[in-house]
């Protein structure tokens, strides 16, 4: 990345002027930040941007989406049906997330309208955090995997950023191994740049993780870290929310059907049919909460979201010389081109990683259905599943097809 904002040297005594750009603006004002905000980003004053902006037509009321009272209604009801636990903030996350930007105030009236219940509710259950401080962004992540959905084959694996709560990534699999926790934080960095240091649990699936960590960051000083799950902190509540806003919905849902006898998590159809069904599902909706999360206000943070904290800690800091911050405005020498060039540099080849993977033994164990279906029997099994919406009957649909194709 390219340092944020540049001055121009005239020659002449005096200070040197900013040269702050369009694209720089427009960049921040997507994000949602103020003017005050950006002024401070820019290093320039208040005053300055606001003749900026006028110079360049644009009103800091436009950041705000046009849209009526009734239309508004009909998007936070819908999207109150998918998440009813959301607050305020969340929700205005969610719709934020699906391109409408409106005030705070027309969001929570319409929540209060809507569900006045639990709008009293949320504001009972508000409780004192205690203070975790972490002093820059990518200075440390924390991942963890959630296990709620394990009973039917199905691990989500998340990754936090400890100072600016930035979700890096959010997926459900249907396996635990290291492999595919590797996979997640490795396309994180290609999205966030590589952290500084990296907070996990004793789990085995983290063992890959820790080895990219020490070969790209170094040993001896603490590259990766691991500890109990209540020292987790920042990934730990973070599951909180997730499971009350995601994984509750999918988790009660699984058990009524054991107690309609339509599912038996010991029977391979079944299992292979509910996660070929569901888990586009939960991941769809894992990858919604992640966009709503990150584009949240946090009450203890004056509203900034964590993608504002994430992008104001990083230009603010830009001139430091710590790891974090070169991982992202120096040489980018951890992109998804070279990473596998920098492995072999220090003698490990990625086949070589999958080929030891059975080693790493001390992860959670998932079972897998022993189904296996060749291209035929998956594209006849497709075209059947495709014309259906309900998902119980797309599961119960599934099971009789595969029952009879093998």
């Amino acid at each position: 990345m390219d340092v944020f904002f540049v001055l121009d040297f005239s020659g002449s005594r005096g200070r040197p002027r900013i040269n702050v750009t369009t694209e720089q603006i427009q960049l921040l004002l997507r994000q949602g930040f103020k003017v005050k905000a950006m002024a401070r980003i820019l290093g320039c004053s208040s005053s300055y941007l606001f003749r900026k902006l006028r110079s360049l037509g644009i009103s800091m009321r436009d950041r705000f989406t046009t849209i009526d009272d009734d239309n508004l209604e009909q998007h936070i009801r819908r999207l109150h049906q998918q998440f009813p636990r959301s607050g305020c903030e969340m929700m205005r996350g969610y719709l934020f997330a699906i391109g409408i930007n409106v005030p705070r105030c027309r969001v929570r009236d319409t929540l209060n309208r809507i569900d006045p219940a639990m709008a009293a509710q949320r504001w009972s259950n508000v409780v004192a955090r205690r203070s975790y401080y972490v002093a820059f962004p990518n200075s440390l992540w924390h991942i963890d995997g959630h296990m709620r959905l394990i009973r039917w084959g199905i691990v989500t694996h998340g990754a936090i950023d400890g100072h600016s709560r930035v979700i890096t990534y959010l997926a459900a699999s249907t396996d635990n191994t290291a492999l595919t926790v590797l996979a997640n934080f490795v396309k994180a960095t290609c999205q966030y740049g590589l952290p500084s240091r990296v907070r996990s649990d004793h789990g085995g699936e983290n063992t890959m993780v820790a080895l990219l960590m020490n070969l790209l960051n170094g040993e001896g000083r603490g590259s990766h870290i691991t500890g109990p799950s209540v020292h987790n902190q920042r990934i730990e509540r973070l599951w909180r929310d997730v499971f009350t806003q995601v994984i509750h919905h999918y988790y009660h849902l699984f058990y009524s059907f054991e107690e309609e006898r339509i599912l038996d998590p010991e029977d391979d159809v079944h299992k292979y049919s509910l996660q070929m069904v569901y888990l586009p599902e939960i991941q769809g909706r894992l990858d919604t909460f992640k966009s709503a999360w990150n584009n949240h206000g946090l009450r203890n943070e004056n509203h900034r979201t964590p993608n504002q904290m994430w992008m104001e800690g990083m230009i603010g800091n830009q001139q430091r010389n710590r790891t974090e911050i070169n991982n992202i405005f120096g040489q980018d020498v951890y992109s998804e081109d070279n990473l596998e060039t920098l492995l072999r540099q220090n003698g490990v080849e990625l086949s070589q990683l999958e080929a030891n993977e059975d080693q790493f033994n001390q992860a959670v164990t998932v079972r897998q259905p022993h189904i296996t279906l060749n291209a035929g029997q998956q594209q006849a099994l497709q075209d059947v599943l495709s014309g259906i919406t309900d998902l119980k009957q797309k599961y119960l649909t599934c099971c009789r097809e595969i029952t009879n194709l093998i």
